[in-house]
């Protein structure tokens, strides 16, 4: 498989976004690529987006427009949109921007790899399906060496009239007490001193196993 090698990516949104790209960076990273600070050193470019501000909606549109700009001069930049306006538009931002090569929404982030396999064989990929999500076993390349986030349950299934999350975000998936405990044990091991757990519904936690 000929991969780009030097990776970029940035993050709009919550928490839950955040420890996605940590958790995508480090796949990343074990496939063999190495970040860059600045996306126009980049091979590969991914914005893990949110839909819940419009700003932040707005500012991936126009950060997309410069790098499918910089795609008709250099051919091998690969580019991802992940996330929630991922998700909510699916092929309609490959219309917008066909210069794309993967869209995938939030419950794709451990599927990265096999995502970008398809995508380095010559295909423009759309993932969107509502899946069980996967159990990661890639460390993530985490921001800090303090603190650390810990998914403990992924969407919602509460369906507020003013909320998107669970159209985006997808069913209550918990992941499983096991797999909890051997994370945060690793990172004590580790010497993190701070545990944040997260779920867009904490509260739902476990009613789904």
């Amino acid at each position: 498989m000929k991969s780009p090698h030097r990776y970029h990516i940035t993050t709009f949104g919550c928490q839950m976004n955040k420890a996605d790209s940590e958790r995508m960076a480090g796949i990343l990273e074990n496939m063999g690529f190495e970040y860059s600070e600045d996306p126009n050193h980049a091979n590969l470019v991914l914005y893990n987006t949110c839909t819940i501000r419009d700003n932040a909606e707005q500012k991936v549109y126009s950060y997309l427009g410069r790098q499918a700009k910089r795609k008709h001069e250099q051919p091998d930049l690969t580019l991802v949109v992940a996330g929630c306006v991922a998700q909510q538009e699916g092929e309609t931002l490959l219309r917008r921007v066909p210069e794309l090569d993967l869209v995938m929404g939030p419950q794709h982030a451990n599927r990265l790899r096999d995502l970008l396999e398809q995508v380095f064989d010559g295909n423009q990929v759309v993932a969107t399906e509502a899946i069980q999500i996967a159990e990661d076993i890639t460390k993530p390349r985490r921001d800090s060496s303090i603190t650390a986030w810990v998914n403990v349950i992924y969407g919602c299934n509460e369906r507020c009239t003013y909320c998107v999350v669970p159209s985006v975000r997808g069913k209550e998936q918990s992941r499983t007490p096991e797999a909890i405990r051997t994370e945060m044990e690793v990172l004590g091991q580790q010497g993190y001193q701070e545990i944040t757990l997260l779920g867009q519904n904490i509260d739902a936690y476990g009613r789904d196993l």
